[in-house]
């Protein structure tokens, strides 16, 4: 409980302006967030060229370069946390697809309970864009969904940072699955409009 006091101070702090701020910050989240990370890219047979204290890193240059947000708590910084290491997957992802067009790439699974999204093809866009909608539909919901699947945390540990039960949890995530493999469908079976 003292941990999670003293992360919203520092998150208070940071948002108020204190530039020293980041670096208290850094020990504090540096742990979890790498533990996350290796669970992620370990979840995607390793492959590509993403290594954890890469992900990592860049999370946090990304946090150094934006202005600070308001963040009330510890669930909010894994929010941003997760929002921006989905960005990062995209990033990657075009990245990748960019200098392997045309040559064939293994189909990986974001995550076990995604078999549907092929995190290595351009799905990692649409999902993205789905995410997104979601977010203005039902945002708890796309933060549940970006904390349990982008950033890796089981499902206990996304009912702790979210301070819901991990009933409540799995119930909005599966709607969140549903809605989501719904829309990413819809999208892949709209007729092409080039003519």
């Amino acid at each position: 409980m003292q941990a999670e006091a003293n992360l919203t101070l520092i998150l208070n702090d940071w948002a108020n302006g204190d530039k020293s701020a980041i670096q208290r910050l850094l020990p504090l989240v540096y742990p979890d967030l790498r533990t996350l990370a290796s669970s992620q890219l370990r979840r995607h047979g390793g492959q590509g060229t993403l290594q954890t204290t890469a992900v990592v890193n860049e999370l946090f240059l990304k946090l150094l370069g934006r202005r600070p947000p308001q963040l009330d708590n510890r669930k909010h910084f894994y929010v941003l946390a997760a929002r921006i290491m989905r960005a990062a997957l995209v990033d990657h992802y075009r990245q990748t697809y960019a200098q392997k067009r045309g040559g064939a790439l293994d189909r990986v699974a974001l995550h076990a309970d995604l078999l549907w999204v092929d995190a290595t093809s351009e799905q990692v866009l649409d999902l993205d864009r789905a995410l997104e909608e979601l977010e203005s539909l039902d945002s708890l919901q796309a933060d549940l969904f970006g904390m349990r699947y982008l950033l890796g945390c089981t499902a206990e540990e996304t009912a702790t940072l979210s301070g819901l039960s991990k009933a409540t949890v799995d119930r909005k995530l599966k709607l969140a699955r549903a809605w989501l493999f719904k829309r990413l469908n819809e999208s892949n079976s709209e007729p092409s409009t080039n003519v």
